[in-house]
């Protein structure tokens, strides 16, 4: 089927036989042409929905509860608070604009951290998952990969931890914690 615009360029035709509705090739193409006429009648394109800044605020005061737990050494309750903010956060839909950035940004230090609350319980592989997770969400934060070299580390796979840690520091050459825990892993 072969097509062509009006003259005026304003609807699309059967080119064959110059129709908008063509019996003989059985195209009917009205009602494009209406749509494409309502849409030229609109004069200001409204702007893509805005994010939600309370979704961000609320997934950042969860985050906080689970960090006041966190230092107080309730790892469980701080576990409960991180995953309440993970939840949230994936709950944004992705229609927002820089939805998954804003997804990104907000869950990678909420799961380092809840990896962290799972170290701190000895629950190695739940801890893996939160680590793995961010360094597959920001690759290039030292963090994720400290997370996940502890956790491997936690689970007797030394090289692996290694590996982890050597990663990270091609992030962050300065860090101290990373060094550290290299070196732990080096000495056996």
């Amino acid at each position: 089927m072969n097509v062509t615009l009006s003259k005026d360029g304003d609807k699309i035709l059967c080119q064959d036989h110059n129709a908008e509705t063509c019996h003989k090739c059985g195209v009917d193409w009205t009602s494009h042409n209406q749509l494409a006429a309502s849409l030229k009648q609109v004069k200001d394109i409204p702007p893509p929905n805005a994010a939600n800044p309370v979704r961000s605020g609320q997934v950042n005061r969860l985050k906080e509860e689970g960090n006041k737990f966190f230092k107080t050494g309730n790892y469980t309750e701080a576990i409960r608070f991180y995953t309440m903010a993970v939840d949230l956060s994936w709950s944004r839909p992705l229609w927002e604009p820089l939805a998954f950035q804003y997804v990104r940004e907000e869950l990678s230090p909420v799961l380092s951290n809840r990896s962290a609350a799972h170290l701190a319980l000895r629950n190695f592989v739940d801890a893996l998952v939160d680590a793995e997770t961010v360094t597959q969400l920001k690759r290039e934060w030292s963090k994720g990969w400290f997370r996940k070299g502890k956790a491997l580390w936690g689970m007797g796979r030394a090289q692996e931890a290694a590996d982890a840690f050597q990663t990270g520091l091609r992030f962050d050459h300065e860090s101290e914690e990373l060094k550290k825990a290299l070196a732990e892993v080096q000495d056996g």
